[in-house]
């Protein structure tokens, strides 16, 4: 008889939260690590019926503030001299922090600088002027996108909510953002207006869930901690170039987050994986969106899989040759000299192409003319990729075919612009090509550039791609 498959457990679902099952592992694995949580959302969108949720299943001594109005008083108790008149004491007040489980640190982005100083603390050590909370095991906030400037006229702004500053947000270990109400699909809609006003009537076994993942999380854990060292170590060069760096501390907790949400998938009955788990750690991982970063989903999987690659061939292998280099012209002549045989034509497009975006102007049109006949010469990248070099190339033929060109300068830019032509001219590079690349950006593109520099760098290019080129040929 075929064995039962095991169900699935859906925790937010059983706590009348609809519409946030993809959700479910990040929570628990938040839950089970007991590192700081930041929900991001519009307004209405049950970030703080989840959060208030969690801590009455949890039975926790639970504080919830708006950190926009608090005052200092709310969390420390009412100051009075001690009796030796040497310092101070705290009267106890309901709402102090002393004996306090989880705190919820609701619209922390409306908070002035000061106050957000304060709370600093408490999310990232548990303390509060220099005293230990000792109770006190979760740090939650939650708050409103923030203005950047850079909404859509369509978009709901909230002008009060700003971004937080980034020493704070990566004292965050999960950055989570929830679906508005119009992003979810009908049926979930129905249940949410039907279902999602109150708590359910039974509460789920949240504390045995917290238990098993922790469990889950520890099996193998050496093995699992190595995978994830090298899974986050090849993200840390294309995160930069992708504009979102992580500090040591934050890649410190992204191979963190891998093993607790490996382990709250177990928990939960997810089919996840180490992969799966490092996905979503990385999705829900990054500081940068406390900041008002919009992150494509398109473009995190994109690193996702670089990383996988890295991992899977070990530290020795060619893409981690590739990716620990920090030159992308470089990372290119890499690629070319192992296609086909270990690198693909489209994982060689991806390197051009990557290359491509991080060059200034003048590099991209040099880059052009240096890379391109080894390109043109045997089929190892795509028409797009192929199309940006020969694009440039075009352009090139055109100026160089044409008897005179006209240039238009503004009279106090006249000598300047003079001296580099001198400069070009008196360079003898006994090469037109490069020649007619010089000018080119001078008269056309009008970039601002050393032509005794771009020189050099030619030169450099043309040697580090004669081997490779030919390597790869043969």
């Amino acid at each position: 008889m075929p064995a039962t498959p095991c169900k699935t457990i859906h925790l937010l679902e059983s706590l009348n939260l609809f519409g946030l099952t993809h959700l479910d592992s990040v929570i628990l694995a938040a839950l089970a690590d007991e590192r700081p949580l930041l929900l991001i959302a519009p307004h209405g969108t049950a970030k703080s019926e989840l959060l208030n949720r969690l801590a009455e299943c949890l039975g926790l001594e639970h504080r919830h503030y708006n950190a926009s109005l608090i005052a200092f008083d709310d969390l420390l108790g009412f100051p009075v001299p001690n009796a030796a008149r040497t310092g101070l004491d705290y009267l106890p007040t309901p709402g102090n922090l002393w004996n306090a489980e989880s705190v919820f640190l609701d619209e922390i982005s409306r908070c002035r600088p000061e106050s957000q100083n304060k709370l600093f603390s408490v999310i990232h050590e548990k303390r509060i002027q220099g005293l230990a909370l000792p109770r006190l095991r979760y740090r939650w906030s939650a708050m409103n996108p923030p203005l950047t400037g850079d909404e859509e006229e369509s978009e709901e702004v909230y002008e009060g909510s700003l971004p937080l500053d980034p020493a704070l947000s990566d004292r965050f270990a999960y950055v989570v953002t929830l679906p508005a109400l119009q992003d979810l699909d009908g049926p979930v809609r129905r249940r949410i207006i039907l279902q999602g006003g109150d708590p359910p009537a039974t509460r789920p076994d949240l504390a045995g869930l917290i238990k098993q993942a922790q469990r889950h999380a520890n099996v193998d854990r050496k093995f699992r901690h190595d995978w994830a060292a090298r899974y986050v170590d090849a993200l840390v060069g294309p995160l930069q170039e992708a504009r979102l760096a992580i500090s040591g501390r934050r890649a410190v907790g992204l191979a963190r987050s891998i093993l607790a949400i490996a382990g709250a998938g177990q928990a939960l009955k997810l089919d996840l994986g180490l992969e799966g788990a490092a996905f979503l750690a990385l999705k829900w991982g990054l500081p940068q969106r406390g900041q008002g970063r919009r992150i494509e989903e398109s473009k995190l999987r994109a690193l996702h899989a670089l990383a996988l690659q890295v991992v899977g061939e070990g530290s020795s292998g060619l893409w981690s040759r590739i990716r620990g280099e920090r030159d992308p012209v470089r990372r290119v002549a890499l690629g070319l000299a192992h296609h086909p045989k270990e690198i693909s034509k489209l994982e060689l497009s991806n390197l051009v192409s990557d290359a491509f975006a991080s060059l200034t102007v003048p590099r991209r049109h040099l880059l052009a003319l240096v890379l391109a006949p080894h390109l043109l010469r045997r089929p190892c990248v795509n028409v797009p990729t192929l199309e940006l070099l020969t694009t440039i190339l075009d352009k090139l033929r055109t100026f160089s075919e044409a008897n005179a060109h006209t240039v238009t300068a503004a009279i106090g830019q006249v000598r300047s612009l003079n001296a580099k032509l001198a400069r070009i001219a008196k360079l003898g590079t006994g090469d037109t090509a490069l020649g007619n690349l010089l000018m080119y950006l001078l008269v056309v593109e009008k970039e601002d550039f050393e032509p005794e520099a771009l020189l050099e760098l030619a030169r450099e290019w043309r040697d580090l791609f004669a081997g490779p080129a030919n390597e790869g040929a043969a």
